[in-house]
């Protein structure tokens, strides 16, 4: 059987729209879709660069309102430390209780100082409202805190407001021996003298035993919870550590 190897007109034309295809898609694969994919990418490195470009603008025209506020939180933090200490280390809060015990004839026997933590507890925080006949109210930060919780379950889009806080508590468990003049002297001069220094609570009992020459003497120890207030910005917790 002999082939033919002629081309046929209508083959011709098939090979021209073969080659027309062929050439449309290698364009297409190649030189179209690259070029608008590139151009998809820089468009959205355009919008990037603009978004970049206008939240810069707004902070250069927020700068006057951001140097007053730093301004005015300073004035606050000022007026805030009134009466508390500065950042201390643990060493140094050491020496503050250690000095006020050993002020009042009393002797250390435990102690233990938590970790800085920023913040004061909610209940000893105090929140000024205006009632609906103008006069202001003191209430608990706890209390509020309460009566927002029972309003947020009927208003799921509460949002409790933020209070920027500048103080930072150091908690210190301590045990103290001594008379029991000697450990209510020391808890009134903390009370009357030392706003930084709070006590949480207190424990006395009294302990007997025998001295060497079998003398019965009684002794008073005291367990107490402090609270050292610190104002500043607290930088990083400090550890725990246990004497």
């Amino acid at each position: 059987m002999k082939l033919e190897t002629e081309l046929k007109p209508g083959d011709i034309v098939l090979l021209k729209v073969l080659a027309c295809i062929l050439i449309l898609f290698f364009t297409l694969r190649f030189l179209v879709f690259p070029g608008l994919e590139k151009n998809q990418d820089l468009q959205n490195e355009k919008e990037q660069v603009e978004q970049t470009k206008q939240e810069m603008q707004d902070t250069i025209k927020q700068k006057s309102i951001v140097e007053k506020k730093i301004v005015k939180q300073k004035a606050e933090l000022v007026n805030a430390s009134q009466g508390f200490y500065d950042l201390l280390e643990n060493q140094q809060v050491d020496e503050l209780v250690t000095g006020i015990a050993l002020k009042h004839n009393l002797k250390p026997v435990y102690l233990k100082i938590e970790g800085t933590e920023a913040g004061v507890p909610a209940a000893y925080q105090t929140v000024t409202q205006t009632d609906e006949s103008g006069a202001q109210t003191a209430k608990s930060a706890q209390e509020e805190l309460d009566e927002n919780n029972q309003e947020s379950s009927s208003d799921t889009d509460y949002e409790p407001e933020v209070v920027l806080q500048y103080v930072n508590t150091t908690t210190v468990s301590m045990t103290l021996q001594g008379n029991e003049p000697q450990i209510r002297e020391m808890l009134d001069d903390i009370a009357r003298n030392y706003p930084g220094v709070q006590v949480r609570s207190f424990d006395m009992n009294e302990n007997t035993y025998v001295d060497s020459s079998l003398q019965q003497i009684s002794q008073n120890n005291c367990e107490c919870v402090l609270a050292v207030y610190t104002c500043g910005q607290l930088g990083t917790t400090a550890s725990g550590e246990e004497n």
